[in-house]
């Protein structure tokens, strides 16, 4: 389709991957403009042009367009998870060729067998091992005097699974008066970790380190509720988090001691696209 080779878009997996993946709307309309809707595309990984995979295009009543049949087979393929980041570039003939970055902002590269997506990555997978956070120990986090350096902690190990990250994208009700601020945790997330018997958690971003409370709800059909409240706000001032951010939170292990704490490590996108560094 003329005008559409080298359009680019990215997506950031936000939910566990499902059977579908929603378009931007301004790609859609591209797609639409002056022509019959899009039928069907191909995905293939950058850097392996020899394998694609076919993908249906399915468009809905209010005119949002999706990756339909075909998508779960290429993000199970590509084991993407919660967090991830995707970026397409638009090949002209329906071939959408995909990048994928890990939770780390690191370019996956997967091993290929007679030309197919095996799944596993070369280098981008080692996320789950030998992760430190705060080894630099220096004060570039920007945190305030609530957060504390950790350049004498041990070296932590990202941990790995479906339960062991969740992300949040920030609204009003995150970022309101200081008494009043909360982010709910999601229920798969506190029950895999125990949240009904803790009292707090701590969160790592950037070197510095900030201890969050955990205020406890009442239970909704039989499913207890917890969210992070006294201690938030100030990780919110420090970070200069503000509304439309998306925070990444995943647990990591510590090398050594344990305690009530929970450790989570935190990386935060920009609307913009940007991680902060």
């Amino acid at each position: 389709m003329d005008g559409l080779e080298g359009f680019e878009f990215f997506q950031i997996i936000l939910e566990k991957p499902s059977s579908r993946l929603r378009l931007p709307d301004k790609f859609t309309m591209v797609l639409l403009h002056g022509g019959k809707p899009q039928e069907a595309v191909k995905l293939r990984e950058a850097g392996h042009g020899r394998r694609l995979w076919d993908v249906k295009v399915v468009l809905d009543a209010d005119g949002h367009m999706y990756l339909g049949s075909g998508w779960e087979q290429f993000a199970r393929a590509h084991d993407l998870r919660l967090g991830y980041f995707l970026e397409f570039s638009y090949d002209g003939d329906a071939v959408l060729t995909v990048k994928v970055f890990d939770v780390n902002m690191c370019r996956r590269h997967y091993k290929h067998d007679n030309g197919a997506s095996s799944g596993s990555s070369s280098d981008g997978d080692n996320e789950s091992k030998n992760s430190s956070v705060g080894d630099s120990g220096s004060n570039d986090g920007g945190a305030g005097d609530n957060g504390t350096n950790n350049s004498s902690m041990v070296e932590m190990e990202v941990e790995n699974g479906p339960t062991s990250q969740f992300s949040a994208m920030l609204r009003k009700c995150n970022l309101g008066k200081k008494q009043e601020q909360y982010l709910n945790v999601p229920v798969d997330f506190q029950l895999a970790h125990a949240y009904a018997e803790r009292s707090k958690v701590e969160l790592r971003m950037r070197g510095k380190s900030w201890p969050v409370h955990l205020k406890h709800n009442p239970k909704t059909s039989g499913r207890p509720r917890a969210s992070f409240r006294y201690g938030w706000h100030q990780f919110c001032v420090d970070n200069s988090l503000g509304e439309g951010d998306t925070c990444f939170f995943r647990a990591i292990r510590q090398g050594s001691g344990g305690g009530d704490d929970h450790l989570l490590k935190v990386e935060v996108r920009k609307p913009d696209g940007s991680f902060l560094v």
